[in-house]
């Protein structure tokens, strides 16, 4: 599919890498153009590296929309992850066993096989 340069550096500014235009082939990939509104994909498998939402009838939101909010989400939960790691990571696995021990310690008797 041919590709306007300056369509190309909107699907750029989107997102795309440049061996995603290989992918468009008018009919699982393939962009629509507006005068007023900019570019937008369609793209139903998530074929390229657009990491934005795409809406159930396949297309992107328009380049001159900026929708950041699936990545905006993605981002925040990233960031509670990572911090819910460091909370855990340093945890010692044997301080946490004394401590079942201690607490429940009729539970704590050697199994017996």
């Amino acid at each position: 599919m041919e590709i306007d340069a300056a369509h190309k550096a909107l699907l750029k500014e989107m997102g795309l890498k440049e061996e995603d235009f290989a992918l468009f082939d008018e009919k699982f990939v393939r962009y629509e153009f507006d005068a007023e509104k900019g570019v937008r994909l369609y793209d139903p498998y998530y074929s390229t590296s657009y990491n934005e939402y795409i809406g159930i009838d396949g297309w992107s939101a328009w380049s001159s929309e900026n929708d950041t909010f699936q990545t905006d989400i993605l981002k925040k939960s990233r960031e509670r992850l990572e911090k819910k790691k460091g909370k855990t990571a340093g945890r010692d696995n044997a301080g946490l066993g004394d401590a079942l021990r201690k607490k429940f310690p009729e539970r704590a008797k050697p199994d017996p096989t």
